[in-house]
């Protein structure tokens, strides 16, 4: 009786020493090294833009020999002249190309009749439709690299011509009686200054 009690201490012992064993065993396989850590990174927008004026001074409300009889409202007439100087700079931080374009806009009252010559160099006189590309190509630009600049100072020219034939005399002369007796003919002169990203 005493040997069986002993064999079952015995048992018992080493079921005790196994399940030791085993537990650490178990618990070895859950420990692990763990080590965290956070990094990160902003951004700002990349800067675009250019600085176009957003007025030109073009026409005048008096001229040599010719004037307003209201105070202030800007006019034209066969002889006058006129000329406009602007800037346009700036810079961006994305590749980027410049295009431009020129609208010049005859109220109804002309009637399809033009006379205003333009000129961006004040020699080299032409009609609208030659004006528009020759303004369009001396502010337009290949690709920009980032970080450019673009600076660009140009001076635009306008003319009524005094005389080119008697058939234009006679449609000058319409538009000052209009002007006296109806609605003053107008025209109307904007440019438009684009920079586009290049993708």
């Amino acid at each position: 009786m005493a040997e069986k009690q002993k064999n079952i201490k015995k048992v018992i012992v080493a079921l005790l020493i196994c399940s030791v064993m085993a537990t650490g065993a178990f618990i070895g396989t859950l420990a692990k090294y763990v080590t965290s850590g956070t990094v990160s990174d902003d951004a700002a927008v990349a800067k675009f833009g250019l600085e176009i004026p957003n007025t030109i001074d073009l026409f005048s409300d008096s001229y040599t020999n010719v004037e307003a009889e209201v105070d202030g409202e800007k006019i034209i007439a066969p002889g006058t002249t006129g000329q406009y100087t602007f800037e346009v700079t700036g810079t961006s931080e994305v590749a980027y190309k410049v295009s431009a374009s020129v609208t010049v806009m005859y109220s109804e009252e002309w009637d399809g009749y033009e006379p205003l010559e333009f000129s961006i160099n004040g020699t080299d006189w032409t009609n609208l439709a030659d004006f528009k590309i020759s303004l369009s190509n001396a502010l337009a630009t290949e690709t920009m690299a980032p970080g450019e600049e673009y600076a660009k100072t140009q001076t635009i020219y306008w003319r009524w011509p005094f005389y080119i034939s008697s058939e234009n005399d006679i449609k000058d002369t319409e538009m000052g009686v209009a002007a006296a007796t109806e609605t003053a003919p107008k025209v109307t002169m904007s440019i438009e200054v684009t920079a586009a990203q290049i993708d």
